[in-house]
C-alpha cells in the first residue's frame, strides 16, 4: 500500500447532510443572481436603431436588432413574443420556424433538436438583457419574461 493510498483510506470522509428541495432550489438561485450580477432586475438599456434613442418598452424589431438574433432564432422569438407572457405551446413555435417550408419541415424529433439547440443560442444572446423564454413545465410550452421574472428552476 503506498502513501496516498493510506491516506485518502485513512482520511475521514465528509459527513452527508440530506438536501431539501428548497435547498436545492436555494442554491440555484444563488448562482443566478451571482451570474447575473447586481442589475439583473433591470433591463440594459436598448436604443432604437433609427433614431438612436433610449427606448423603455423594446418592440421585437428592436431587440432582433440589438442583439443580433438570426432569422430561425428571431422566428422562434416572435412566436414567444406574440404570446404577450402567455404559454405558447411547441407546435405552434415549430409552425412559425418552418413557414417558409412548402414541406412544413423536417420530422418532429429533428425539428425539437433543432428547436432546443436555436432556443439554447438564443438564450445565451439574451442573456442580461432582462428578456427570456421560459419553459412553462410538461407539454404547456414556453412563455416570453420581461426584467427579473425568469424563475431560475423553470428555464430549462
Amino acid at each position: 500500500m503506498t502513501a496516498v493510498d493510506r491516506k485518502v483510506r485513512l482520511s475521514p470522509a465528509a459527513p452527508k447532510r440530506p438536501v431539501s428541495a428548497e435547498g436545492v432550489e436555494h442554491a440555484r438561485k444563488e448562482r443566478v443572481l451571482e451570474k447575473a450580477g447586481a442589475g439583473a432586475a433591470e433591463m440594459e438599456p436598448i436604443n432604437c436603431p433609427c433614431c438612436k434613442q433610449p427606448v423603455a418598452a423594446p418592440t421585437l424589431e428592436i431587440v432582433v436588432d440589438r442583439y443580433d438574433v438570426t432569422p430561425l432564432q428571431a422566428r422562434i422569438l416572435g412566436a414567444v413574443w406574440r404570446g404577450k407572457g402567455m404559454p405558447v405551446q411547441t407546435e405552434r413555435i415549430f409552425d412559425a420556424m418552418y413557414v417558409d417550408d412548402p414541406d412544413g419541415g423536417p420530422s418532429p424529433t429533428r425539428m425539437y433538436a433543432a428547436f432546443k439547440v436555436a432556443l439554447c443560442h438564443l438564450r445565451t444572446r439574451l442573456d442580461g438583457s432582462g428578456i427570456g423564454i421560459e419553459n412553462v413545465g410538461y407539454r404547456q410550452g414556453y412563455r416570453l419574461v420581461m426584467a427579473g421574472e425568469i424563475t431560475p428552476a423553470r428555464r430549462a
